[in-house]
Order: C-alpha cells, then structure tokens, then sequence
C-alpha cells in the first residue's frame, strides 16, 4: 500500500509540474545580436500574457491560415535586416512573435509547408509595426483563435 501512495504521489506532482509548465509555455530569447524576444501564443493566457508585453517589442508578427483565421504554429521565420544579415531564424512553437528590433530596415520570411511569403518594414524611433502572414495550407498546427 505506501508503495503505491508513493507512485500515485509521484505521478501527482509530474502532471502538476507538467500542467503549471504549459500554462505559460510562452519562449523568451535573445537574437544573436542581443535583441530579445518572445514566442507563442497557442493558449489564450499565452496570448494574454503577450499581448500585455507588445508595447515593450517594436515589430509583432502574427501566424493564421487564411480561409478560416485560425493561428497557425510551426512556421518558420527569417528576419534579415538592410545589409542582409539574419537578425533572427527559427521556427516558431506558437503563432505570435514578439522581437524588439533596432531602427532600420528589414525583410521578413515566412515559410510553412513550402509556401513562402516576404514582407518588408522599417522601424523608426517609437515604432511598434506588426505583419500578419496568412497561410493556404490545412497542414501545420492549428491553434483556435
């Protein structure tokens, strides 16, 4: 019998450890060049917590599907800025991007299951820009708006 309270109690604590860990799945970083960032978005406390945050991030980048509207994770993204070095390239484990880049200009990549699409923004004192890509594709990991 306590061998079995030990396992249950064990396996109470890994789902508790698991639960509070995926409540704010939420990826912070730095790029290579310093500049921080955060990622996710796939819950609505994730979205919430972001969304709190996006005055403190000059560009926000946004990931859907275009029929439906529903966010989309697992894209891949590239930010070069004007004299084409990478800035940031990585993929994305929930929808939003939140980066705080330096003034100047940059191009943006999105890919998600071979489709690609650019967009170009400059940052100027003050700025917060955000870019939306939607994507054509049923594949991906869908995330409910």
């Amino acid at each position: 019998m306590l061998m079995t309270l030990t396992k249950l109690t064990r396996s109470l604590v890994l789902v508790a450890l698991a639960v509070a860990g995926s409540a704010n799945a939420t990826q912070s970083g730095m790029t290579p060049s310093g500049r921080s960032y955060l990622s996710g978005g796939v819950s609505d406390e994730e979205r919430e917590s972001l969304q709190a945050q996006q005055a403190r991030y000059s560009l926000w980048i946004v990931t859907a599907l275009r029929k439906t509207g529903e966010y989309v994770s697992a894209v891949h993204l590239k930010i070069t800025d004007s004299n084409r070095k990478v800035v940031f390239d990585a993929g994305l484990d929930g929808p939003w991007l939140l980066i705080d880049l330096p003034l100047g200009k940059y191009s943006i990549e999105a890919k998600l299951d071979g489709q690609s699409q650019q967009r170009q923004t400059t940052i100027h004192p003050g700025d917060h820009h955000q870019a939306i890509f939607y994507f054509d594709t049923t594949k991906g990991s869908k995330v409910s708006p």
